[in-house]
């Protein structure tokens, strides 16, 4: 395959008086079409790559790292042989299906998380509470709970309010907090749903919250993609080895009327009539824009805000929970809030435990996080003491540092109204779960890759 490249001086000189006219080096269409330029080896860069390749497109992608994935990343080092982990995308609901079909078409199966058998266990106030049922839960737990409340899992009381809740226009100026106010929520109904919904209800917009409550409510049990979410990318990534750029960062996006040109970070420019931007929101709005920053690239960054989790993982004799009558999940309001088991096990019998930090509990983890994996280790022993095999082995990718990431996912904050921005802009067409209605999922990277692809082959 080839494509359109110049040196750095020859660039400049373009610039100055071609490409923002979109005449000379954009003038190449019919047989000799350029390919379609993808910015970013996640999950989304990768499945426009797929698409545009199937439908007879030619594409090029460009990756600023050895590594493909983005926020996919398997973690295997240091741990027992069979046993991953991961710090990122990892959870596949029965209503996610577009990765069920590109998993079936690259043949790697489903398989479901450890069976939820045995008591639950809730740490409150240095005891380790089981329950089978809400009711089962004592007084000083549940104490100030609406009636309604104290019968709803701990964990999903923020779920039982949204489920049958009205829709919720985009434009509705509460945050999610101050609207399940509305709805009922006690006081101490609070600390549940701030400990236990992934995106902070304090300053996350009560639309966007409803939304993403209804489909986790809505997704049925998880499951998780045999041997590691990697084998996604680097599946796809098998498929079209000659037509991905590694190694290959791009600093500057000119924009033409109708092309737009690339410049990496070796002085090369890579001209086409349409290019992919499939990054997160954070190293996105970095990029040097010329002649300036796209106003429509400007409301995504007022539409969205940027957060973080932290995950960590400790390799743990699973018999422990058999033998104590507990179910793999261990639930409290301060970190870790859950934790939870991986399916695989290692030749001796050994599993990996999960525990993720998101909104609060971040912060009250940053002494250990900075401290490493021996400080995160006694922090775990500390308040899980009945795993006696507990051995922290790795903790998660801390994105928000990583300059290619720049967060976890992203949501709308509270007063953020209206839709979504647009997705598309003259040459340029957005991808990537942070532009999609599944924000922090692989099924929103595969959602935005398929209206990238759209867009792309309308024009």
């Amino acid at each position: 395959m080839t494509y359109w490249s110049s040196s750095r001086r020859d660039f400049l000189k373009a610039v100055a008086g071609l490409a923002l006219t979109g005449n000379s080096l954009a003038g190449t269409r019919g047989p000799l079409q350029r390919p379609v330029l993808i910015v970013g080896g996640g999950l989304a860069g990768l499945a426009v790559l797929d698409a545009l390749q199937a439908a007879g497109r030619p594409a090029l992608l460009f990756e600023a790292s050895a590594r493909l994935g983005g926020r996919i990343l398997t973690l295997r080092d240091g741990l027992q042989p069979g046993l991953r982990a991961e710090a990122g995308g990892e959870q596949v609901m029965q209503n996610h299906q577009r990765v069920r079909r590109l998993a079936g078409d690259l043949r790697i199966p489903l398989i479901d998380y450890p069976l939820l058998e045995g008591d639950l266990l809730f740490r409150h106030r240095g005891r380790m509470l089981r329950f089978r049922l809400p009711s089962d839960l004592p007084a000083d737990l549940t104490d100030g709970l609406s009636a309604l409340e104290k019968t709803q899992w701990p964990h999903r009381l923020h779920l039982a309010y949204t489920e049958h809740a009205e829709p919720l226009a985009d434009d509705d100026p509460r945050s999610a907090l101050q609207w399940l106010r509305d709805l009922g929520l006690s006081r101490r109904g609070e600390t549940f749903v701030r400990a236990f919904a992934a995106v902070d209800p304090e300053r996350t917009s009560a639309a966007h919250f409803q939304r993403i409550a209804r489909r986790e409510a809505a997704g049925g049990n998880s499951q998780v993609l045999a041997g590691g979410s990697d084998r996604l990318t680097e599946a796809l990534a098998a498929r079209h080895a000659q037509s991905i750029r590694r190694n290959t960062p791009i600093r500057t996006v000119v924009i033409g009327e109708h092309s737009a040109t690339l410049l990496d970070a070796d002085g090369v420019a890579h001209v086409a009539d349409r290019v992919v931007l499939a990054l997160p929101l954070g190293p996105l709005l970095r990029l040097d824009y010329r002649p300036g920053q796209p106003r429509w690239l400007a409301r995504w960054d007022e539409a969205r805000v940027v957060a973080h989790e932290l995950k960590v993982h400790a390799q743990v004799d699973p018999q422990e929970f058999a033998a104590l009558g507990i179910r793999p999940h261990i639930m409290g309001f301060e970190f870790p809030r859950m934790t939870w088991l991986l399916p695989e096990r290692s030749a001796n019998g050994k599993a990996l435990l999960s525990a993720a930090a998101v909104n609060r509990q971040l912060a009250r983890l940053q002494e250990a996080r900075l401290r490493g994996v021996q400080a995160m280790d006694r922090v775990l022993r500390q308040r899980l003491p009945l795993l006696r095999s507990l051995e922290v082995r790795t903790r998660g990718e801390d994105w928000m540092s990583n300059p290619l990431i720049g967060g976890a996912y992203t949501y709308v904050p509270a007063g953020s109204r209206g839709p979504s921005p647009a997705l598309r802009e003259g040459p340029l067409v957005l991808a990537g779960a942070d532009f999609s209605a599944y924000p922090g999922w692989m099924e929103g990277a595969l959602q935005s890759a398929e209206v990238a692809v759209s867009e792309i082959l309308r024009a």
